[in-house]
């Protein structure tokens, strides 16, 4: 009995092993990117590593070739998606327009199985809850819904009203739990001494009690200092 626990752990390890490398072989993907396609081949997968950890000895084997091949015809898959149009089609299927010019289109509802219901809750979760103010709704092949205002409904813009605004940028890490990040304070060209006098205005006389600051693009300063409570920090 004790063998044979043995036995399954070191096919275990051996199964998350080879799956481990395969699933790195075959990439990464957001999860909100899945496809049913990129579904049901961790399914087919998560099968395999099952077979392969409490099988016998043939299906040990037999199940590190069929996750190979599984594998393979992955890459297969995932080169010509990226190289035929007419295969990504096929694999990927095409988004659907629910709505277009601010009428449904009741043929595609049916055609991907959206209710009403379904699409008014959609359309909620896009800050949507009136749908006449809808132009253009379309179901994306992962499931999300893209929604386009119709004209009077879009909220103005700065080059609608002719104003300039500066370039967007990432705000950089001064202070990071109580410690200076030197790099990024040069990068940002200020020093040390620029630093403590502005966390002075806001109330903080040691870098030891900043647990958070950063520069914003518009070249102010954040700061989140330690909530102690209870005598440990929150």
């Amino acid at each position: 009995m004790i063998l044979k626990i043995v036995v399954i752990i070191l096919r275990s390890i051996a199964a998350y092993t080879v799956l481990l490398l395969l699933a790195r072989l075959i990439g990464r993907k957001i999860i909100s990117r899945i496809t049913f396609f990129d579904f049901v081949v961790g399914i087919t997968l998560g099968s395999l590593a099952v077979r392969i950890s409490l099988g016998n000895e043939g299906s040990f084997i037999m199940g590190i070739v069929s996750a190979i091949t599984i594998t393979a015809l992955v890459l297969i898959t995932d080169f010509l998606n990226l190289k035929s149009a007419i295969f990504r089609k096929l694999e990927e299927g095409m988004p659907s327009v629910l709505i277009k010019e601010g009428s449904i289109l009741d043929y595609n509802m049916y055609k991907t199985k959206i209710s009403i219901s379904e699409l008014l809750m959609l359309l909620r979760q896009k800050g949507v809850f009136n749908i006449q103010d809808v132009d253009y709704a379309i179901i994306e092949n992962d499931g999300q819904l893209s929604v386009l205002l119709k004209p009077d409904k879009l909220a103005a813009t700065t080059c609608d009203l002719n104003i300039s605004k500066a370039q967007n940028k990432l705000s950089i890490d001064i202070i990071i739990d109580g410690k200076i990040i030197y790099s990024n304070l040069k990068s940002s060209n200020h020093d040390e001494t620029w630093l403590r006098q502005q966390l002075i205005f806001f109330g903080v006389n040691e870098i030891k009690n900043v647990f958070y600051a950063a520069i914003s693009n518009s070249d102010s300063l954040f700061v989140s200092t330690y909530h102690v409570k209870n005598g440990e920090n929150q």
